[in-house]
């Protein structure tokens, strides 16, 4: 028996060993990692903290026990700006990754969207008009995220923000679905 069980394990455990365990295991995500800079990791855990603060802000209940309504919690102009930015890019996701599987646009080096085939945006399934206000929804929701990481990282400085930009356009590669174009730092497309 104890054999079935070591025969079943290696099994599972096989093909996480070849694919370096990138991906999903029982709800939890796996991913390899190479070495980071400072200053990726300070950008990476400020993105995390602009997501934890969305979670915070979306589960607080309006109302107490007793039944009275209660203030959400404390918030700046720019955050508020990022949550609403961050609920609009997921209200979208769906038609971006249709314009980015299609080719019609394609995934920039400085964390915007750049259109890649006009043709493409015009013969879009989702229709030219649709598919232009998205693009324009999802760059403005960027920048909007990309100036909260830039003024809540520390040590950002105005030297650096091609840096921060960057680092925001790597996580918007790693989501863009299998196909998109995406936009190396020297300038060069590729297909994921």
């Amino acid at each position: 028996m104890k054999r079935f069980w070591l025969f079943a394990l290696l099994l599972i455990a096989a093909p996480l060993l070849t694919t370096g365990c990138v991906g999903s295991l029982f709800g939890i995500n796996l991913t390899a990692v190479g070495e980071k800079t400072a200053l990726e990791r300070q950008v990476l855990g400020t993105y995390e903290q602009i997501g934890r603060d969305l979670s915070v802000y979306a589960s607080v209940r309006g109302v107490d026990p007793s039944g009275a309504l209660k203030e959400p919690p404390a918030s700046t102009d720019s955050q508020r700006a990022t949550m609403l930015a961050l609920n609009n890019r997921r209200y979208n996701r769906d038609d971006l990754e249709l314009l980015l599987t299609a080719g019609a646009v394609g995934e920039g080096n400085d964390g915007l969207l750049s259109i890649r085939n006009d043709a493409a945006v015009t013969a879009s399934t989702i229709g030219e008009e649709l598919a232009r206000q998205v693009i324009v929804e999802e760059n403005r929701d960027r920048v909007t995220i990309l100036s909260r990481l830039q003024e809540t990282t520390p040590g950002v400085t105005e030297a650096n923000r091609a840096d921060v930009a960057w680092v925001f356009a790597t996580l918007n590669h790693d989501l863009a679905p299998a196909g998109a174009s995406i936009q190396r730092r020297d300038g060069t497309w590729v297909t994921k």
